[in-house]
């Protein structure tokens, strides 16, 4: 038998499991519904996908007609916990994008639905399915340095994509608390996994030194600005990123947003160096973990290129990892993503092993089609861990909303952990 499954939000990210579902996984799973407030981005979603999946704007209607077991949730961040509740209280199982929620009252929201429907949600952090990502949680595993105590981490967005979440609505705290919670949910995750640490306590700075007041030109949209021919910034009406634009399909911002805003007034091209944005470009953290391990974190949203840079610094030595998007390497560009362990207690008996890893261009660095085989196909056991669930996604979501505490008081903040 296959699961039956509906997708919540009809954005380009559900395009993506949609393609897990329809052409990977679909020995095991079937799209039997999409659920959407906007009836026009549902048609537009079907004839991206080529096929016509009943769509609904009631949900319990969809639950009743479609029938299915599983839910998909990916919506605007601020809607994730009102639709897992919903999805348990219909009897369904929800598999939700990260962040979980965006907020403490959020995830209490989860919890308590959990407790009440006798359910459990599943996160989806595919940076965990990556090949790259496994090959750094086995060697962690092997505590080839001994126990860790201290973490360098530094994670880059490029300009491109930096771009895309001032276009969005990601720009505006309400909807998913800016880039700490929406975008860094993934790479605090994965600390959180490499350490197998909860955090307890952080202390933040943010700014926004490129986009919003602090860019050069402002405009209505895009699309009727007077700066459209100079802005750095003017979002075209196609894109061949295909972390942005899944299959490069120069259709799919007409098909999704262009065509549909009449619907629901939501623009995609929305400027972003408008005055009025107030998530931060610019952002660095310090997460204290329970066990002692103290982390800084750095993330910018305007690099030239896009990836990450960690240092493990352990009892004998350190771990350096790091890896740039193939999408924006330079075409030169030929070092592998290698991990790199180097011991040694003085200057005279240092020693270094590396660990090179094949070049994996498959979306998310290969994470998207591993996870969607073990959350769609026929999963070969967990031995990693990586399967995430409420405590994970808590855990995750809470460093950044504390981080926004931290930014907003200027003091350190407990996560509540």
């Amino acid at each position: 038998m296959k699961t039956r499954i509906a997708i919540a939000g009809t954005g380009t990210r559900a395009l993506n499991f949609a393609d897990g579902i329809l052409n990977r996984c679909s020995e095991h799973s079937e799209l039997v519904g999409l659920y959407d407030l906007n009836p026009v981005r549902m048609e537009g979603f079907c004839r991206l996908i080529g096929r016509q999946v009943p769509s609904f704007t009631d949900f319990a209607e969809m639950v009743r007609t479609a029938r299915p077991e599983t839910l998909v949730v990916c919506t605007t961040d601020r809607t994730h916990p009102e639709l897992i509740e919903m999805a348990f209280a219909h009897g369904l199982n929800a598999i939700v994008e990260k962040p979980m929620a965006m907020n403490r009252e959020g995830i209490e929201r989860i919890r308590r639905a959990e407790q009440k429907f006798s359910r459990k949600v599943t996160v989806t952090f595919n940076m965990r399915f990556a090949p790259y990502s496994a090959a750094i949680k086995e060697v962690l595993l092997e505590k080839p340095v001994g126990e860790i105590f201290t973490v360098s981490a530094e994670w880059f967005i490029d300009r491109t994509h930096g771009t895309e979440y001032f276009h969005r609505w990601h720009n505006r705290m309400c909807n998913g608390g800016g880039l700490l919670v929406h975008k860094a949910t993934h790479n605090f995750d994965l600390l959180n996994w490499f350490l197998d640490a909860v955090p307890s306590e952080v202390f933040a700075w943010g700014r926004l030194s490129q986009f919003g007041k602090a860019g050069k030109f402002h405009g209505p949209r895009c699309r009727d600005c007077d700066y459209r021919e100079q802005c750095p910034a003017s979002m075209k009406s196609t894109l061949d990123d295909s972390d942005l634009n899944p299959g490069s399909d120069g259709d799919i911002f007409k098909s999704l947003y262009f065509n549909a805003e009449s619907q629901d007034g939501y623009l995609r091209d929305q400027c972003c160096f408008d005055p009025k944005i107030d998530i931060y470009d610019t952002m660095n953290a310090l997460i204290k973990y329970r066990n002692g391990i103290q982390v800084s974190y750095a993330l910018n949203a305007y690099s030239a290129w896009q990836g990450y840079r960690i240092t493990f610094t352990g009892e004998t030595g350190v771990i350096e990892v790091g890896t740039v998007n193939n999408s924006t390497r330079p075409a030169d560009y030929t070092v592998p993503d290698t991990i790199r362990i180097v011991n040694g207690t003085t200057r005279k008996n240092v020693t270094m092993r590396e660990i090179n890893m094949a070049e994996n261009t498959t979306p998310h660095g290969g994470g998207d089609y591993a996870m969607f085989e073990h959350l769609f196909g026929k999963p070969d056991g967990d031995p990693l861990g990586q399967t995430a669930g409420f405590d994970a996604g808590a855990a995750s979501a809470l460093i950044g909303i504390s981080a926004n505490e931290s930014i907003q008081s200027g003091l350190p903040v407990k996560t509540g952990l």
